[in-house]
């Protein structure tokens, strides 16, 4: 397949070397002096792909103009500048431009075989098709204006522009560039670019084929030269576009930089965080089995051992408590750590929150908590019954630490607007307004003991099923927390 893309390219440039004609000197002179000024100015699209807009248009426009010849003379300025990087000294080529010669839609002008006169298979098969690109416009345009004049109507050249598209679209299908796979890497945005660059490609250089023919046609070789030189416009606006996004891409990387340095920070913010309050519950509870156990250790034999009996369970049962609170800290910071994957199913909502009161009775009773509950017995949900257990379980148990004792804890469930809304209500103090933006963050609490876990876990399984909870502005005293579930949950 690259040998035939090779074979077509000498194919037309022996019909170019055929088809020179003396009395054209003047077209073939103005084309080599405009593509000697026209091919320094280049673009650095992608990196690794530059563009010659001004060079392209130059070279495709001439050919409506002059005819196949240009195949032969676009490789004149390539060949001066490349013989340029050879004989100066070293100092002086970094001023020269690097002139490849290339073809739209393949490498987009990457190839170097010009410049060090070592042509690879590459770089040849990227010659041909640039080349036959260039010849299937002629011959189209050339189809539909058997006089050889296409320049003289636009639908000529419609006709050659869209003939020489197709045909490099086509090769750029096929397996012939294997020089560019660098190029084209399996990133998203690296082939949204190519895509992008696809279509830049015709509408910047079309109009400028269709003005540089025109120009020749009304006002001579001046008014093609213009229009020729008008093209640069194209290139100072691909080339500002593309610094624009380079500028963009440079701060976007700054950003996520920072980014990432600032979730660092607030990662280990939230470590020391958490260290410091773990840690402190912790030795907390251990203060207190060590104190106990060392009135255990120390309590003196008294004469009625009934007596030393009771003591003993005394101090055992507020062991167990504190090793219950170290547990329970342990719990949470699993909890809070755990996956979010949810196991949805359809249940009750009354059976759901029957569950978690009665789940919390023993707390309730010793605190002499009543807990009032008000839900239709018909009212379904789907979701997690074993994380929507633990939210609310979680606030009714931060509703009985605060309320006093022979109060009511009132939890209400409706349906309203296609979503569920459950309410935990107390009787307790209520919440500061400069801290109800704050009790769902992990860690933060006002209570002398606990984490600050409960309400942040309450948060997140609420979320992971598509809801939400928060503080309720009510008028009455006390707290009020507002959960909302969508009705129809789907995974």
């Amino acid at each position: 397949m690259r040998g035939l893309v090779i074979a077509g390219g000498v194919f037309v440039v022996v019909a170019s070397l055929r088809a020179f004609r003396l009395d054209d000197w003047p077209l073939y002179l103005a084309y080599v002096l405009t593509a000697l000024v026209l091919y320094p100015p280049r673009v650095e699209v992608l990196p690794g792909m530059s563009l010659t807009i001004p060079a392209l248009a130059v070279t495709i426009g001439f050919v409506y103009i002059a005819g196949l010849p240009i195949v032969v003379l676009c490789s004149v300025p390539a060949l001066v500048f490349a013989g340029l990087h050879r004989v100066l000294p070293e100092r002086w080529r970094t001023w020269l431009p690097r002139v490849p010669y290339g073809a739209p839609g393949t490498n987009g002008g990457h190839g170097s075989w010009i410049e060090d006169f070592s042509p690879s298979r590459e770089a040849l098969v990227d010659w041909g098709s640039f080349a036959v690109g260039l010849g299937i416009r002629w011959w189209a345009a050339s189809a539909v204006m058997p006089e050889g004049r296409p320049y003289t109507e636009a639908y000529a050249i419609t006709v050659g522009e869209f003939a020489g598209y197709a045909f490099w679209s086509l090769l750029a299908t096929l397996p012939v560039y294997s020089f560019i796979r660098p190029v084209l890497t399996p990133d998203h945005k690296q082939r949204a670019a190519q895509q992008d660059l696809a279509l830049i490609m015709p509408l910047a250089l079309t109009p400028f084929v269709f003005l540089i023919a025109y120009g020749y046609h009304t006002h001579g070789l001046e008014g093609a030269i213009g229009w020729s030189l008008g093209s640069c416009g194209v290139h100072f606006l691909l080339k500002r576009l593309t610094e624009r996004r380079r500028t963009v891409e440079e701060q976007n990387r700054s950003l996520e930089a920072l980014n990432r340095e600032l979730a660092d920070r607030e990662r280990l913010s939230a470590i020391g965080k958490m260290s410091s309050v773990v840690s402190h519950q912790i030795l907390h509870q251990l203060g207190v089995i060590g104190l106990y156990a060392d009135l255990i250790r120390n309590t003196e034999v008294p004469s009625d051992a009934s007596d030393a009996l009771a003591q003993a369970r005394t101090h055992a049962r507020a062991i167990e408590g504190a090793l219950g609170d170290v547990n329970r800290v342990l719990r949470e910071l699993l909890v809070f750590g755990g996956d979010l994957r949810l196991n949805l199913y359809a249940h009750p909502l009354a059976s759901v929150i029957a569950e978690t009161v009665s789940g919390c009775r023993a707390e309730t009773d010793e605190r002499g908590v009543v807990v009032r509950v008000e839900c239709p017995p018909t009212l379904t949900v789907t979701l997690d019954k074993l994380k929507m257990t633990h939210v609310l379980t979680n606030l009714l148990r931060n509703a009985m630490q605060v309320s006093p004792t022979g109060s009511e804890i009132f939890i209400r469930a409706v349906m309203r607007d296609g979503w569920v809304e459950i309410l935990v209500s107390d009787a307790g103090p209520g919440v500061a307004a400069d801290h109800r933006g704050k009790v769902f963050t992990p860690f933060f609490t006002t209570k002398e003991e606990g984490i600050g876990l409960g309400l942040a876990i309450a948060r997140e399984f609420t979320e992971a099923h598509g809801g939400s909870i928060r503080v309720e502005d009510t008028s009455r005293p006390g707290a009020t927390f507002l959960i909302r579930l969508p009705c129809d949950h789907t995974l």
